[in-house]
């Protein structure tokens, strides 16, 4: 027996992350890396080489989680 289900009503962000992109020095790939705030060393997914990072600021990324309400605030409030 087919059941009849109703369609599901579009779901909003609840939650987000900032993926940062690093230069692979050694091939040139752009390494993508979610929010890293700490020194650390990478290998690129490409060459498989690694090399140190810059972390980004703490602060500047609790700035825009806040300003966007962590992702439910960047919602399209045309499609709302």
């Amino acid at each position: 027996m087919a059941e009849h289900k109703r369609p599901l009503a579009p779901v909003r962000p609840d939650g987000m992350e900032i993926i940062f992109f690093y230069q692979c020095p050694h091939c040139g790939r752009h390494v993508p890396l979610v929010s890293p705030t700490e020194p650390r060393m990478v290998a690129c997914d490409a060459c498989g080489q690694p090399f140190p990072i810059i972390p980004v600021d703490e602060h500047g990324l609790q700035y825009v989680r806040i300003m966007l309400g962590n992702g439910k605030a960047a919602a399209d409030p045309d499609f709302l």
